[in-house]
Formats: structure tokens, C-alpha cells, sequence
């Protein structure tokens, strides 16, 4: 199957349901914005979707959309919900909680895609739309937004333990749930991870 589930992953965490990536078709698939805008909004909650109101929130048509959710649930990404109401449309869900896309094996196919373009000049955008709107209105950055990076020395065990208590964390706060009367609403806050090894520079 193009989507599996990981049985390592699933042993740390028997609540959480991995979806994993490895087939090189399904990886180039993904390396769109409005796919990955897609990806972002489904796998980052419960709900289901239908293709008119992701439509709505990523301006695109109806039926654009639904192009591209056939296209993700072709290659194991979403797949389709139960109906509510009087089920006339189609309604959209993850096809797990958490994705993972690529390994060992499909490394070359995940850098000779543009998936990793297309995601960083995403989350790039996603920065200076944040620092233009803080700017515009003449206040400082908002205190929630973090760019950080960190130079760890651990073992293969370590860089395990961290990856499943990152995890955990993310997990923790995917799953919240807020009062429709809480004085502060909930906005959606965009995390991407980079955790790679460092390799010698080619000669």
C-alpha cells in the first residue's frame, strides 16, 4: 500500500495513528501549496471537510478542489468521512492524526521532488506574513512566534526518544479543546520541524 502504518511509531504510542509516505509517486503528489495547505488543515484537526469549505478558506473553486483531494486520497493522504445531514456532499478527513513522508529508501526520491521547496517556501511565507502584519500595525512581533535553531549531540536512541516526546507534545496540543466563550479565541498556529543529521560536506 502507498499509505502504512508505522509499527515502531504505533508501539511508542498506540493512541496516535501514523500515516507514512514512502512511495516516490505519492511524495512528488504532495509538492503543491494548496495540497500541503490542505494536508496542514486536515491532519491538524478532528474535523471533516467538505471540498466547498476547504474551497472557501484556500480560494480556490469547488471543483478545483476536489481535484486535489481525489489526488490525496489516491495516494493514501485523506480519506472520505461519513456523510452528515442530507449527505449531499462529500465530506474529507485525514487519514491518520500524524504524517510522516519519506525514509531511508525513498531519500532521493524526496530530494529530487520539489516537496521540500514547496514546504519551506511555504513556512517562509507564512514568517514574513506574520512580521508584515506586525509591522503594518506598529507593534512588536508577537511574543508567539519563534524561529530557533539547535545543534543537539545525541545518539540514534536519544534522536528516537526525542522524536517520540516531540510528538507526544505536538499531540498534547493538536487535541485541546477550547470554550466557545473563552474571552481568548483560538488562532490557528502554523509548526514545522526540521530534525536532520549533520553529514560531512562532499569533497
Amino acid at each position: 500500500m502507498t499509505a502504512q502504518q508505522d509499527p515502531e511509531q504505533l508501539s511508542r504510542d498506540t493512541e496516535r495513528s501514523v500515516v507514512n509516505i514512502t512511495d516516490p509517486q505519492a511524495i512528488r503528489a504532495l509538492a503543491h501549496k494548496v495540497r500541503l495547505d490542505v494536508i496542514d488543515e486536515l491532519f491538524g484537526s478532528d474535523e471533516t471537510y467538505t471540498a466547498t469549505e476547504l474551497a472557501r478558506s484556500f480560494g480556490l473553486t469547488p471543483s478545483a478542489m476536489s481535484y486535489h483531494l481525489r489526488a490525496l486520497e489516491k495516494w493514501g493522504y485523506v480519506l472520505r468521512a461519513a456523510s452528515a445531514g442530507d449527505g449531499r456532499e462529500r465530506r474529507w478527513k485525514a487519514a491518520g492524526e500524524t504524517l510522516t513522508v519519506g525514509d531511508r529508501t525513498s531519500a532521493s526520491d524526496l530530494v529530487g521532488s520539489t516537496l521540500i521547496d514547496v514546504t519551506l517556501n511555504a513556512t517562509r511565507d507564512r514568517i514574513n506574513r506574520a512580521l508584515a502584519q506586525a509591522e503594518a500595525s506598529g507593534g512588536p512581533a508577537p511574543t508567539s512566534l519563534m524561529l530557533a535553531s539547535s545543534k543537539l549531540k545525541v545518539t540514534e536512541a536519544e534522536a528516537k526518544e526525542f522524536t517520540a516526546e516531540y510528538h507526544q507534545l505536538v499531540e498534547r496540543y493538536r487535541k485541546l479543546t477550547h470554550s466557545p466563550d473563552a474571552a481568548e479565541k483560538p488562532k490557528p498556529m502554523y509548526l514545522t520541524t526540521i530534525f536532520v543529521p549533520e553529514v560531512d560536506p562532499p569533497k
